[in-house]
């Protein structure tokens, strides 16, 4: 170990997640399990691995740069680069067997003229705007553009998809809504004489409670991670996976008045004993925690006790018998209804596991288990 602050990647319990989303399909219906952002942080090369063993049909990442790291890794299942693909990286694309999004007929133009110059065929994902207002086509415009598209002959139109606004909301009407709108752009595609053989819709939260948006492939990221992505989702099968740890590497006694760390944001109301973490906001344990959350040492929950510095954060030991440096201390555990959880750290700061996840910086070594 490089240093004594890691995240523990539990591989069995990606696998065990993805059989358990796959058990909740129709049969024939595939899943894209989508490992951007390293994969939500928790290493895009080795849980690319994993799922490719485990059966994914296809994987979907944000950046083309994101795809071609893991075809430099040996990873050989079909990839989907769901961003737009800027113009000078789509020949790297074709290079390495990466299927695009295009949002538009000039994105498909400027596509098409590269495929030409190459001598390939690219693969291609129509997006189509169903109601996110992000990327994509609107409905209406489908038509026309599948014409277009149609008659370039160095695409090869793979699949068409779109995205769910608020399919984590408990109303439902918006992703009924949106829907409506996929499946007039269908039959739009079906107008113009285009059938791609591959439509998806369902995100994690669709997945869950929209079998209706299911189709020919969903695609699945946060409950792939064993997070819930809504919180009445039903969860009894899906294990988080993740858990961030550290050590204490040094002992302070404070003296009752005392402040600690920057502004002086706690004073001790007694004397106290504080340990020193070597994490802080450099590492994604996020400052908007100091005095907020709590680390789990020994057994017992401790709170975060000043302000949390870039590469280091002070707990309180006053009540810890035997504290001592070198004691393991669990920053983030990988529980759905721990204090610790992604979600509920999420909570304190005012956001989405999401972004708790995909904070832990790169200088935090992964470690992965079974």
């Amino acid at each position: 170990m490089p240093r004594p602050t890691y995240a523990e990647v539990n591989l069995g319990a990606i696998r065990r997640n993805f059989r358990a989303l796959k058990s909740r399909l129709q049969s024939g219906v595939r899943m894209l399990a989508v490992i951007k952002a390293d994969a939500y942080g928790h290493g895009a090369t080795a849980v690319g691995r994993t799922l490719e063993q485990a059966g994914a049909d296809m994987f979907g990442v944000a950046l083309v740069e994101e795809g071609v790291a893991l075809r430099k890794s040996g990873i050989r299942t079909p990839i989907l680069v769901m961003g737009i693909a800027p113009e000078d990286e789509v020949v790297e694309a074709m290079q390495n067997d990466l299927a695009v999004t295009v949002d538009s007929v000039t994105t498909a133009g400027v596509l098409q003229e590269h495929a030409v110059a190459f001598g390939r065929t690219a693969r291609v994902h129509l997006k189509i705007d169903t109601g996110m207002n992000r990327l994509g086509l609107r409905t209406e415009e489908v038509p026309e553009a599948a014409t277009a598209i149609a008659h370039m002959d160095h695409l090869k139109l793979e699949g068409a998809y779109t995205h769910f606004a608020c399919a984590d909301e408990d109303d439902e009407k918006p992703s009924q809504d949106q829907l409506v709108q996929l499946k007039s752009a269908l039959a739009g595609l079906r107008s113009a004489g285009v059938l791609p053989p591959l439509v998806h819709a369902a995100n994690s939260a669709a997945i869950l409670r929209i079998t209706s948006a299911h189709f020919d492939m969903v695609r699945s990221g946060l409950a792939l991670y064993g997070i819930r992505p809504y919180e009445a989702a039903p969860g009894n099968d899906l294990r988080p996976v993740l858990a961030l740890m550290s050590r204490v590497a040094h002992l302070k006694r404070v003296r009752r008045g005392e402040g600690v760390s920057y502004g002086h944001r706690w004073k001790a109301p007694r004397d106290s004993l504080l340990g020193v973490l070597p994490i802080g906001y450099a590492d994604g344990y996020r400052r908007i925690l100091s005095n907020r959350a709590q680390v789990r040492i020994s057994g017992r929950l401790c709170p975060v006790r000043g302000t949390i510095c870039m590469d280091a954060t002070m707990v309180d030991l006053t009540d810890v018998p035997g504290a001592a440096v070198g004691m393991e201390a669990v920053l983030l555990e990988a529980a759905h209804d721990s204090p610790l959880s992604a979600t509920a750290l999420a909570a304190l700061c005012e956001t989405i596991p999401y972004e708790i996840l995909t904070g832990i910086s790169s200088r935090v070594p992964r470690v992965y288990v079974e």
